[in-house]
């Protein structure tokens, strides 16, 4: 009698292989296996309870309407622009930014300093572009990050949630209301200024 072939396991961060109803696993035990339909292209969300100690198998997949010739057709095959409210569903909106950031990787004493450039901000976490990439010693610590943009900073501690070439992504670790708050200044003040300056 052969052995059945262990399912793949995705986890927070990757992306939806297909469209399809998942089974999601929380490593906590704070509610038990349950389905839900995830679409794919669609980035795996971490749970509020869990956070990353989440898994998602593929249970069967399914088809969505706009992906049924039928019901999209080839008039709805084009892709639009996505008003930027609805430009995805997180915690915390996200903006697209591209500031200077410098990451310090032992954020408890003086440690390794590497630069990049931030592509988008919310008040819960950033993408980046980093060419020389994390050492993979850090990669599971917490580390200092701070964005600049001319005499103003912001520095919050982070981790890293996922890495994709030169792509990565933080979220941010351990950030009460008040300086959640600051973030959202942070983000406006920028956006603000982004949209008087291209008037």
């Amino acid at each position: 009698m052969g052995t059945s072939t262990p399912k793949k396991k995705f986890r927070p961060g990757d992306l939806a292989p297909i469209t399809g109803i998942y089974l999601v696993s929380h490593g906590s035990r704070h509610r038990d296996r349950h389905e839900v339909v995830i679409i794919r292209g669609e980035q795996l969300p971490t749970c509020r309870s869990c956070q990353l100690n989440v898994s998602y198998e593929i249970v069967r997949p399914i088809s969505h309407i706009t992906h049924d010739w039928d019901f999209s057709g080839p008039n709805n095959l084009v892709v639009r622009p996505k008003h930027e409210e609805f430009q995805d569903f997180r915690l915390f909106r996200r903006v697209h930014l591209q500031l200077p950031i410098t990451l310090e990787l032992n954020a408890s004493a003086n440690g390794e300093v590497i630069r990049g450039c931030s592509s988008d901000l919310s008040a819960g976490g950033m993408g980046a572009v980093i060419q020389d990439g994390i050492p993979s010693r850090y990669k599971t610590e917490t580390v200092r990050v701070s964005i600049e943009r001319g005499r103003e900073s912001l520095t919050v501690l982070a981790r890293l949630r996922y890495q994709r070439g030169l792509r990565h992504g933080f979220e941010f670790f351990n950030v009460d209301a008040g300086e959640r708050e600051t973030i959202r200044k942070f983000i406006a003040r920028r956006t603000t200024r982004a949209v008087g300056q291209t008037n």
